[in-house]
């Protein structure tokens, strides 16, 4: 906790010393993303893009290794996205639900099959599509959630045997038989965003649930370089795709990641995240308001951190109180230190990853110690 206040009083000071030209903050941006690099052993590249152009500044700033055989890492390298993809899952149910095929407060067993939910461990009542997309299911996260019987949870078994394969069965098995119902209003699991990708499948008919996601949300948002890695057990992996780590163990490449689709199994690139969050931010089909509006969960991921329907708020002031002068940001972040944020009062996005599951919460740190201090202090040369 003395080293996390330590950076939010630095991030503080350096935005009350004054402004900067467009091109001394992005020189200063460059030097953060290179000093995570530098000085963190299990951060092999970072990448941060921000388009703000009231501001004067729009760039990309990259440092690093991509992978194994010693690329760098560019502008253009995919990388994956990790849970930042549960914002591509709301947005298509949203888009569903917009065109009348869904409705929030639909039972989940009228979109899929019995036999996926049966034995799953959650309270009573009706378990909704809502419920569901905000993560107030009661059903345990299959990821990294306590099991009851100390078996390893989904993700110590990815980092134990990346080499195995998973199906989004297996993932629900291993909650049916190991876990237990949440007692808590909120608790975030990748299990809810599973289930949604059948419920895609159900209401569509479609084969897959990404097909339904590119049809409704990729291609209407004009991304060119974001897809799904692993639709099917055993498909072979693009090798240049950038290197993801957990510690030391390499993901972004492992078989084990066959069963993490709806919930994060989207590769990006930092300027592809960007044409997303301006999609959303113009309203023309989805919005961040059908994302936010009246389902905010306050505090749900921590102080500061709300949570809605697949999408995050960061409240500065919240997290700590000497950032209150600091804007909101709404997007979403993955287990990887992947990030994808709007700032309306810039009207800027900030997208990136450190593709280091060490960095699941230092990525915010950065983002309310570096960026956001930087962007406050910044001022066009023109105004």
């Amino acid at each position: 906790m003395g080293r996390r206040l330590i950076l939010f009083l630095l991030g503080l000071l350096s935005a009350a010393c004054g402004a900067r030209t467009p091109e001394e903050t992005a020189e200063r941006l460059d030097d953060a993303v290179a000093r995570v690099v530098e000085k963190h052993d299990g951060v092999r590249h970072a990448v941060l893009h921000v388009d703000a152009p009231d501001l004067g500044l729009s760039q990309t700033w990259v440092h690093g290794v991509a992978n194994g055989q010693g690329a760098a890492m560019t502008t253009d390298t995919q990388f994956l996205s990790a849970s930042v993809g549960k914002l591509f899952t709301a947005a298509a149910v949203l888009s569903l639900v917009a065109e009348g095929l869904l409705e929030l407060d639909d039972p989940v067993v009228d979109w899929v099959a019995p036999e996926r939910l049966t034995g799953l461990p959650r309270m009573g009542g009706t378990l909704t599509l809502g419920d569901l997309l905000a993560h107030r299911s009661g059903l345990p996260d299959y990821f990294d959630g306590e099991t009851a019987d100390g078996t390893p949870t989904v993700f110590e078994q990815w980092v134990a045997s990346p080499e195995m394969p998973w199906t989004r069965q297996g993932m629900l098995d291993h909650t049916r038989r190991h876990q237990v119902p949440t007692d808590v209003p909120f608790t975030y699991a990748d299990t809810n965003y599973t289930l949604l990708g059948f419920v895609i499948e159900g209401v569509t008919g479609a084969a897959s649930f990404q097909d339904v996601v590119m049809e409704r949300v990729i291609a209407p948002a004009g991304l060119e370089a974001t897809w799904y890695h692993h639709p099917l057990v055993g498909e072979p992996l693009e090798p240049q795709w950038a290197q993801s780590w957990a510690g030391d163990v390499e993901l972004a490449h492992a078989a084990c990641l066959s069963g993490d689709q709806a919930g994060g199994g989207l590769v990006t690139t930092a300027p592809d995240l960007a044409r997303f969050l301006r999609w959303l931010a113009s309203g023309d089909d989805v919005s961040f308001a059908d994302l936010s509006e009246g389902t905010l969960t306050e505090d749900a991921l921590g102080r500061g951190l709300d949570y809605g329907l697949g999408l995050w708020r960061i409240r500065p002031g919240r997290v700590f109180f000497a950032l209150g002068g600091l804007p909101t940001l709404v997007g979403a972040s993955g287990a990887t230190g992947s990030f994808a944020y709007y700032i309306d009062e810039y009207d800027a996005v900030v997208t990136g990853t450190f593709d280091q599951t060490d960095w699941q919460e230092r990525h915010i740190r950065f983002l309310l110690s570096d960026v956001l201090p930087a962007l406050a202090r910044t001022a066009p040369e023109d105004g």
